[in-house]
């Protein structure tokens, strides 16, 4: 089964009826919930929703923490060296993880956090527009990122280590995975090695690894990393795979035959495997409808 993520719509669709009727209205019968949507129109949705949908995942942070005018993946950082808001990241994360468990949902998808380093996204998408990320310029400046990042990484990846400890034994008494997910910039937790690092130190645990090829996509043609690696060294821990299509380092369009190898996705998926579409509002329904049809095409179902 694909399923879709609710951020399709629910950035821009408050009224929970006509969420609900714009995501029915795709054909879809699998919804990951996301993080965009308050508790107000979570309560509002639910009986339809349960009658519509199966509820693969959710996103983290979920539903919009009642302290906060709008919602994001990164409201708080389980990486932060600031005891209370590292604090507050597991606290509304150990939320999060009880209503997954309540729904009957599989897995909550993370972000872990981010090194407070710059990343220098608009040089890097400068270098890609010249074509130059594979220019000496551009491997030297991939190099400098990399260096400053894992000279200043030790404190925040300590910092979600712990977070970690603390949510993988709270979702493993509820039945929870939790998928981690890889970033799209360069100063986010987890890089390639931390991805290791991380599932072997909570291996036979509630934490696995969580595909997103856009960001995959986004990375390796900024020169961070490879694609086909992240799959081939953490396909054994996969628990979901985020779906969406990708133009240079512009991502969360439709899927379609853009920039990724989706045959190379399909050898690393399992029956269990969770599959979501994450477009974002920019997507017309159209183009979502033509997306699907793709993955079904490419006998990813």
């Amino acid at each position: 089964m694909i399923g879709l993520s609710t951020a399709w719509r629910s950035g821009e669709v408050k009224d929970a009826k006509e969420l609900l009727s714009q995501l029915e209205g795709i054909g879809i019968k699998g919804i990951e919930l996301d993080y965009r949507i308050s508790e107000k129109t979570f309560r509002e949705i639910l009986p339809s929703l349960k009658k519509s949908f199966s509820i693969l995942s959710i996103h983290n942070f979920f539903p919009i923490p009642e302290i906060l005018n709008e919602g994001s993946g990164d409201a708080f950082l389980l990486s932060s060296p600031d005891e209370e808001e590292r604090g507050r990241a597991v606290k509304y994360t150990k939320k999060t993880i009880e209503i997954t468990q309540g729904l009957g949902a599989k897995a909550v998808i993370l972000h872990l956090g981010k090194v407070e380093t710059d990343p220098e996204t608009e040089r890097l998408f400068l270098l890609y527009n010249r074509g130059k990320i594979s220019s000496f310029s551009g491997r030297r400046t991939i190099h400098r990122i990399k260096r400053e990042r894992g000279n200043k990484k030790k404190r925040y990846l300590d910092a979600v280590l712990f977070s970690l400890s603390e949510l993988n034994k709270f979702a493993l008494r509820r039945g929870v995975l939790l998928g981690i997910e890889n970033r799209v910039y360069s100063h986010e937790i987890p890089d390639f090695s931390e991805i290791e690092l991380i599932l072997e130190k909570f291996k036979g645990g509630a934490v696995r690894y969580w595909h997103d090829v856009g960001h995959a996509a986004v990375q390796e043609n900024l020169g961070l990393l490879s694609h086909k690696g992240l799959l081939e060294n953490y396909s054994p821990y996969l628990v979901g795979v985020h779906f969406h299509g990708v133009r240079g380092y512009e991502d969360h369009l439709a899927p379609g035959p853009d920039e990724i190898d989706y045959e190379l996705i399909k050898r690393h998926l399992k029956p269990q495997t969770i599959k979501v579409m994450e477009p974002h509002p920019k997507v017309s329904k159209e183009k979502l409808k033509e997306g699907l049809a793709f993955l079904q095409k490419m006998g990813i179902e």
